[in-house]
């Protein structure tokens, strides 16, 4: 099994030992450790759309905006220069 994977179960194997502690119904604590990995997963996610839009804006969309005359910060993302890009194109008939 993949190490991973295997790290994984452990984690959600002591949740779920944790949780069966503090309710004697095994289909409550099922259902709360699906909860936790619910949410668990949702946080991973944020966490991958924070590192996604955190990536810096390439040379070509950097010269795009230049010959556009849009002023953006020296640290504009890739994602915000795309926003700056398509509003200016927008407003000037694209």
């Amino acid at each position: 099994m993949n190490q991973n994977i295997q790290d994984r179960l452990d984690t959600y194997m002591e949740i779920l030992g944790e949780i069966r502690k503090k309710t004697d119904d095994e289909r409550t604590a099922v259902s709360l450790l699906q909860e936790v990995s619910k949410d668990r997963r949702m946080e991973e996610m944020r966490q991958e759309k924070e590192a996604k839009n955190s990536v810096p804006a390439t040379d070509r969309q950097k010269k795009f905006m230049k010959k556009l005359g849009i002023d953006f910060p020296e640290t504009v993302t890739k994602q915000e220069a795309s926003l700056l890009i398509d509003e200016e194109l927008g407003r000037n008939g694209g």
